[in-house]
This record gives C-alpha cells, sequence and structure tokens, in this order.
C-alpha cells in the first residue's frame, strides 16, 4: 500500500508540473504578444514577466515537494535560466528568418 505523505508528494508534483506547464506556456505568450503590440508592449511585457515569476515559484515548489538536491538543483536553475532566454532568442530568430523570408520573395517577384 502507498504511504499517505507519497501520495500528497505525487499529487502536489502533479498539481506543480502543470503550474509549471501553464506559467511557461503563458510567459512565451505574452513575451511574443509583447513583441507583436505597438501599444500595450508594457502591459504584455509586465504579464510576462509575472508568469516566469510564478514560472520560477512552481518550479522552487516542485523542487522542495520532490526533495531535489545536488545536481539536480544545478540543472533546475540552468533550465530556468535558459527558460527565461529562450523566447527572447525564438522571436529574434522568427523576425530575421521572417524578414529575410519577405525580402526574398519581393527579390523573385522582381525579377
Amino acid at each position: 500500500m502507498v504511504d499517505p505523505v507519497a501520495i500528497h508528494q505525487i499529487a502536489g508534483a502533479a498539481l506543480l508540473g502543470g503550474g509549471i506547464v501553464l506559467c511557461g506556456a503563458g510567459y512565451a505568450i505574452f513575451h511574443a504578444l509583447a513583441g507583436l503590440s505597438q501599444i500595450r508592449r508594457r502591459t504584455f511585457v509586465a504579464i510576462s514577466l509575472g508568469c516566469y515569476v510564478a514560472l520560477a515559484g512552481c518550479v522552487a515548489g516542485f523542487a522542495i515537494v520532490l526533495n531535489l538536491g545536488g545536481w539536480w538543483l544545478v540543472l533546475v536553475a540552468l533550465l530556468l535560466i535558459c527558460y527565461f532566454l529562450a523566447p527572447r532568442f525564438i522571436w529574434r530568430l522568427s523576425v530575421a528568418v521572417h524578414r529575410d523570408a519577405g525580402q526574398g520573395v519581393r527579390a523573385e517577384s522582381e525579377v
């Protein structure tokens, strides 16, 4: 039979894992909306950073519930840093690709 403490940890980890997914998606979506919007840019940036803070809180809770330590904490910190930077690089890559693709289409139609 499963120990009630283990069930509590599993349920907590599942809920925090769902929070990680939702907050991570919110961060990426609002970061993209901030790049697309001219009028509400600051609002979307603030919401995206709020989602990231909530993501970091869920990850911290996840590490506590699962009793992570040692190299696992280093990996968690590295993943948080990378997830903070990834949408920024993806946005820049998307802008560059679509800018180049748009110029390529114009160049082919002009020929």
